[in-house]
């Protein structure tokens, strides 16, 4: 007896996608409806770059696409700057912020995910002024009436936000929209030093060729833990708890400190 076509087509689609639900749920992740979500990323090597191909890469990159993967999304990626993508992910024009600190303010339209990497700012300053600022901390160089670049929209802590933005010592503090400017700036005397992520101040320095004219300060800041952070107006908190239940499959396995290694070494 001939099978029936259609019937026979019927069992192997169903057979395939139980498979393929069994697959998701034995790695600890919940099954979920496939989605696409734009991402907003800013050029921060090696968190967030393109390449020469035009491919956008980094460290967070991988991350994000790592856990999209297991929860059945396409990350889709939109060019711009932080302080712009906070307004867009209020509006729900950008789904998904990546390395974002919970704060009370941004809690109000963010969802934000677990932590999935700590963050932390170094201060640069140019090597010629190393050995007269090495001993004084940004506190003492804002009151000395240093000018300190810093980037829009960035938290760098409790304490050094409200000494950039609520203190009498926030005139020593100039903001560049995106966070390159303040090298420019640095190197050619407009500002005396600026904070920046220690990895990317790294990456920058060697691309533009100034190693030899800025230099690492001795002070570091621990501004806290970084999460994703998703738009509450075009992202559901349970597409948030399914990224969660992947981030913890990955912390457990091991692949998401490969990532983080692959980048600090």
């Amino acid at each position: 007896m001939r099978p029936n076509l259609g019937v026979w087509l019927t069992v192997l689609l169903c057979g395939t996608l139980l498979a393929a639900c069994q697959d998701r749920e034995s790695a600890g992740v919940p099954p979920a409806p496939a989605c696409k979500l734009t991402v907003g990323w800013d050029p921060w090597e090696p968190y967030q770059y393109e390449d020469a191909d035009g491919t956008v890469r980094g460290m967070d990159i991988e991350i994000v696409e790592l856990l999209a993967k297991d929860v059945g999304c396409e990350p889709r990626y939109l060019r711009g700057n932080w302080l712009e993508f906070l307004q867009k992910l209020k509006d729900g024009e950008v789904d998904v912020l990546l390395a974002g600190t919970v704060i009370p303010e941004r809690e109000r339209y963010a969802w934000f995910s677990q932590p999935y990497r700590q963050e932390s700012f170094a201060l640069f300053v140019r090597k010629d002024d190393l050995a007269a600022t090495q001993d004084k901390d940004l506190q003492a160089l804002a009151a000395a009436g240093k000018r300190i670049g810093i980037t829009e929209g960035y938290y760098y802590g409790a304490d050094v936000n409200r000494m950039a933005y609520e203190s009498p010592l926030s005139k020593s503090f100039v903001s560049a929209s995106v966070v390159e400017l303040n090298y420019s700036r640095l190197a050619d005397g407009t500002i005396d030093a600026l904070l920046d992520d220690p990895f990317v101040g790294a990456a920058v320095l060697r691309r533009k060729g100034l190693s030899g004219t800025i230099v690492r300060h001795p002070l570091s800041i621990a501004s806290g833990k970084v999460s994703l952070m998703f738009s509450r107006k075009s992202v559901s908190e349970d597409q948030v708890k399914r990224f969660d239940a992947a981030l913890a499959k990955r912390q457990q396995d091991g692949s998401l400190e490969a990532v983080l290694k692959k980048y600090r070494g």
